[in-house]
């Protein structure tokens, strides 16, 4: 589908533009932690790994909540967003600090160390947030998809013509019955969706009971019409 080759694009270069601005923030607060040390100083050294460590965290709380709000999933925890903000924080007040030194003040300095971390902070926010809507997107052309496919509940009828008197000809012969089109198959889903559905069903054999459509409804939130097709592809596969 269009929209996740675009989502995955623009994931990507998110994330090698956020890599970008943390590798930037990382000499600030290497610069404010070292201070006068010198490189025979092991805290000269030590202060290099602060950044990245912050830096590490941040990432692996970004992906995590990218993969749960791709199943629309929230985290659902105010440490959840306190904690980002700590590091983020954390890292504009170590670059912003130094320049703020009379005797190497530069505003076009600050300008860019104070600058960056905010921006650094707006595309972590950011990040999660086009993966949810993007999931949305694909869900519902999921479901206008099933919704189009689905057969019309009434059909047109159509009057038939008054029988004639019966006469010596012989009858016409009926024509064969044109065999009712297969059903239809459920729409591809991505990888991560099916995997998910595939647990459920295992899980219901487990338990001891049948899968049913609902179960299919639990994992992803989809139209009756569309989780009976999804059913029936597990349940075949």
């Amino acid at each position: 589908m269009a929209m996740e080759r675009t989502r995955r694009r623009t994931v990507a270069g998110l994330w090698f533009f956020l890599a970008l601005g943390l590798s930037f923030t990382t000499t600030g607060v290497q610069a404010f932690l070292a201070g006068d040390a010198g490189t025979g100083d092991p805290v000269w050294w030590a202060a290099w790994t602060v950044e990245p460590m912050f830096a590490g965290l941040l990432i692996l709380l970004l992906n995590f909540e990218a993969v749960i709000l791709s199943h629309g999933v929230e985290p659902g925890h105010h440490w959840w967003t306190r904690i980002k903000r700590v590091l983020l924080s954390t890292t504009l007040f170590m670059n912003v600090i130094p320049q703020l030194d009379p005797a190497r003040f530069q505003l076009g300095s600050l300008a860019v160390h104070l600058i960056i971390p905010v921006v650094v902070y707006g595309l972590a926010e950011v990040i999660p947030v086009i993966q949810a809507r993007s999931r949305q997107v694909v869900m519902q052309g999921y479901a206008d998809a099933a919704e189009h496919d689905s057969p019309a509940e009434t059909r047109e009828v159509v009057p038939q013509p008054a029988p004639t008197p019966a006469t010596t000809e012989a009858p016409t012969p009926t024509p064969p019955a044109i065999p009712a089109e297969p059903m239809k198959r459920g729409p591809r889903l991505p990888t991560h969706v099916i995997d998910a559905l595939k647990r459920a069903r295992d899980q219901a054999a487990e338990e001891g009971r049948r899968f049913a459509p609902a179960d299919v409804q639990q994992v992803v939130k989809v139209p009756d019409a569309m989780a009976t097709a999804i059913h029936a592809d597990l349940i075949t596969a």
